[in-house]
């Protein structure tokens, strides 16, 4: 069965532009990537290298396949169309975590500790602000109607 789209998601103009700024976004994750070396006296350091435009290239175009997908299962609504977005969201998961995992290797042994202690800490401060976050989310929404009811009469 075929849903519209929301009215947000039906304007070319708004799909454009978090098309665009999703794949920019990811572009540019890769690119720092292609970009990250070891420096002078061991340290972290970002040089031009030969890898960052395609690397880029390839982010935009993963942007791109992304938002299609989404839209796809959505007008869609079917159960390939819902696997399809899930393994590609995998995906962009498991490269994302290997874009931010990646310079840790050119991080100083002596120093690895404390940025794993910070990196631990940061995780738990997000999470953190995640849980509130959807908590208030859930608590607002308690008193809405459910799809296809009324609001309730004032009294």
């Amino acid at each position: 069965m075929t849903q519209p789209p929301t009215e947000a998601a039906a304007d070319p103009l708004f799909r454009r532009l978090v098309s665009v700024a999703t794949s920019l976004a990811i572009g540019g994750m890769l690119a720092s990537v292609g970009a990250v070396e070891l420096g002078a006296h061991g340290k972290l350091d970002f040089h031009w290298s030969w890898a960052v435009p395609p690397l880029l290239v390839v982010g935009l175009v993963l942007g791109n396949v992304f938002w299609r997908l989404l839209w796809r299962a959505q007008s869609e609504n079917t159960p390939a169309s819902h696997r399809n977005l899930r393994r590609f969201a995998i995906l962009l998961a498991l490269i994302a975590v290997g874009s931010f995992a990646y310079p840790i290797r050119f991080i100083q042994a002596e120093r690895r500790r404390e940025v794993f202690i910070g990196l631990g800490l940061a995780i738990t401060v997000l999470s953190g602000f995640g849980v509130v976050i959807y908590k208030t989310i859930r608590w607002m929404n308690e008193n809405e109607p459910k799809d296809g009811e009324s609001e309730p009469p004032e009294e």
